[in-house]
């Protein structure tokens, strides 16, 4: 039995992926293929053994693109009278502004010997109302840590694409470019997720007003089989009703899955009161960086996987200051885990800004902490964005928590927050 029209990949055109022509890169259209190849051997249980440069260019169309378009990848699975796998991956422009329909860039065939397609057990797909799949990629090596789990700033960053995609799709139905600004996201990190594990991320319209828009949103793992986040967003924009009737159209259509979870619930709440915007004098410098040509989003500011990026670079200088540096997690064999990322943006984070962050405990209980980062605009002393964390200590052979040790919550106490 065939297989058609599966999508394996949808993301967007990196500004790196362009060359002088505003055309992609034919090894940039290589990769996408060969993140989509993988994307298929987690559909199918069975990994997928092929040469991504053997295939048979069946089509090629040079068209200038540009940086932050969403493009997809559909595959096409047959069997011939060989026996053979013939999959087919046809990589699309998708429709914008300029362009009335989805424009195809490439596609190519791949022969995989003696494979029978009946003897492959595909993963479920669902089709309902109400989401919006924004997203299908993989945990690239650049994406995981010394633990080789997917780092914290990349689930932030593939969510920020995944949000980029749902807003091209406003754009290109209203025939113009909608603008937009998050005001904060809040992510609840559930199970980790490791290299070359599919991820799709799947958005759900909690509320929409005159100038917000509130999603809930999860981050499916395709080969675990369940969710690894999930995110509450708060989005600031001008909602005229034109702009509503997209946004309600988009999420009242049909929409094709691999999320197994399709019930959206609100996130619980955070305890405790949300400390001040204003940074308290114990508090302990953790990072200092600036934004990078590469740190740059859709909108040509300091991204939100930047910002979640030098969290993680601060967690680390917090954690040495406690004594849990990189000798000590060695020796004992001791990690860490975020489990709960509570962010608020103020301001934006232009090319060349240099940043600095401030931390504090706002709890230490017997197991987890819980402290602020606020990110300072060094020029001005503006505030650009706060996060509260709430992480554990966790024995890396058990994969248990563990209690937080004596000598670490007596550094702590010095910079937790009394008030």
């Amino acid at each position: 039995m065939n297989k058609t029209h599966l999508e394996t990949f949808r993301g967007l055109i990196n500004q790196f992926d362009l060359d002088l022509n505003y055309n992609m890169k034919l090894s940039s259209l290589d990769k996408v293929l060969e993140d989509s190849m993988s994307f298929l051997s987690s559909l199918y249980e069975k990994k997928i053994n092929i040469d991504i440069d053997t295939g048979s260019l069946l089509n090629y169309s040079k068209i200038k693109v540009d940086s932050f378009n969403t493009i997809y990848v559909v595959s096409d699975l047959s069997q011939n009278e060989d026996n053979d796998l013939i999959i087919k991956k046809s990589l699309y422009l998708s429709k914008d502004i300029n362009f009335e329909k989805d424009q195809l860039i490439i596609s190519k065939q791949y022969v995989v010997k003696k494979i029978n397609l009946n003897d492959m057990t595909f993963i479920t797909t669902n089709t309902q109302k109400g989401i919006y799949s924004a997203y299908k990629g993989i945990v690239k090596k650049e994406d995981c840590d010394q633990m080789a789990h997917m780092n914290v700033q990349f689930y932030f960053g593939k969510h920020s694409d995944a949000i980029k995609n749902l807003f091209n799709e406003i754009s290109s139905n209203l025939k113009q470019k909608v603008c937009f600004e998050i005001e904060n996201e809040r992510c609840i990190f559930s199970k980790e997720v490791h290299l070359n594990c599919s991820l799709e991320i799947v958005l759900n319209l909690k509320s929409i007003s005159k100038n917000k828009l509130i999603l809930l949103n999860k981050v499916f793992c395709i080969d675990n089989k369940n969710v690894s986040a999930y995110f509450e967003m708060t989005i600031s924009l001008n909602i005229s009703e034109k702009i509503k009737e997209v946004i309600n159209k988009i999420f009242t259509s049909n929409n094709t899955t691999y999320l197994n979870e399709l019930e959206f619930k609100n996130l619980r709440l955070l305890e405790g009161n949300r400390p001040t915007k204003k940074i308290d004098n114990t508090a302990f410098m953790t990072c200092k960086k600036a934004v990078n040509t590469w740190d740059l989003d859709y909108s040509q500011m300091g991204s939100s996987q930047f910002k979640v990026g030098c969290v993680s670079d601060a967690a680390t200088h917090l954690f040495t200051y406690c004594g849990a540096d990189y000798n000590w997690r060695s020796k004992y064999n001791i990690g860490s885990a975020a489990l709960d990322y509570s962010v608020r943006y103020y301001k934006t984070a232009p090319l060349g800004m240099a940043v600095t962050m401030y931390t504090n405990f706002t709890k230490i209980g017997n197991k987890s902490l819980k402290f602020i980062h606020h990110m300072i605009d060094d020029t001005s002393g503006e505030l650009v964005m706060d996060i509260e964390i709430v992480a554990v200590l966790f024995d890396l052979e058990k994969r248990k928590s563990m209690e937080v040790p004596h000598d670490f919550r007596k550094k702590a106490e010095r910079i937790l927050l009394t008030n």
